[in-house]
């Protein structure tokens, strides 16, 4: 049983070292929601792998993160899978894993007792088999800054846009005051179309630092695959901003962020409350 533990506490010195909370600057939400975290992980599962990866997610960490949640420690999980990816791209799964509660941060899998959740495994060989089945790239620490969702929520979100934005110095409130002035309004006529049915945006918090290569990501919901690239920006706009020029606050959102690349996630598993 040390061992277990032992090979346990090594997969999950990763988590440890994005939550050194205790002077955590958090920025607040600017519509007054509720604030929420998020642990990012980023895996590289090799071809013949995947099965077994999958497998491991599904029968051994996905009971233990339901237990998480029936305890209060997260409110959700999610495993994506990261399309249009190839033997050169660092990463092709992602898990997010949400928290409610910075001070849960702290301790993310406290009174969690993986022989209780599943009694009859062997514990020794799924953590071992966990770390053969994949590497587990990076880790991020975000929080969510702002949201729009239709009124009763997203509904079931089979794919999600997630857009990395570099911040130019200096610009860090100016830009986020333009995804919320500009842009937010923008997401809220894509809903009402139809042709989205959520967006949020999301702030990095550890690890920072100036060579980070993004501060930022903004993150559309699909319902399904049909409603990517269907969005009518010229519509929208006229919408959202009557009477004024879509050229000119393009223009000023380009002057405050590049946008550093647009990944395609494909929602694999999922835990949540019912």
């Amino acid at each position: 049983m040390k061992k277990v533990k032992r090979l346990t506490a090594l997969l999950l010195i990763p988590f440890a070292v994005a939550l050194l909370m205790a002077c955590l600057p958090v920025s607040g939400n600017a519509q007054n929601q509720p604030t929420v975290f998020a642990i990012v992980d980023f895996m590289k599962v090799k071809p013949e792998n995947e099965g077994k990866y999958l497998d491991i997610e599904k029968n051994i960490w996905k009971p233990m993160h339901q237990e998480r949640l029936n305890k209060g420690i997260i409110t959700g999980w999610i495993l994506y899978k990261v399309h249009y990816t190839g033997t050169d791209d660092p990463y092709n799964y992602v898990t997010v894993t949400f928290f409610d509660n910075q001070a849960k941060l702290e301790d993310p899998w406290k009174d969690i007792d993986a022989v209780k959740i599943l009694p009859g495994s062997d514990l020794t060989k799924d953590m071992e088999e966990t770390g053969f089945s994949r590497d587990l790239v990076k880790s991020r620490l975000i929080v969510r800054q702002d949201e729009v969702v239709p009124e009763g929520g997203p509904g079931e979100v089979k794919y999600i846009e997630v857009d990395f934005m570099k911040v130019k110095p200096g610009n860090e409130g100016a830009y986020v005051e333009a995804e919320e002035n500009i842009w937010m309004p923008i997401h809220k006529e894509f809903i009402k179309a139809g042709t989205r049915v959520g967006w949020s945006l999301w702030g990095n918090s550890f690890p920072g630092g100036s060579d980070m290569d993004y501060q930022y990501m903004t993150v559309n919901y699909f319902a399904d695959f049909s409603k990517i690239g269907m969005a009518d920006y010229t519509a929208a706009f006229g919408n959202a901003h009557k009477g004024k020029s879509m050229d000119e606050l393009g223009k000023k959102t380009d002057d405050l962020r590049d946008l550093v690349r647009s990944e395609l996630w494909q929602t694999i598993d999922v835990v949540t409350k019912q």
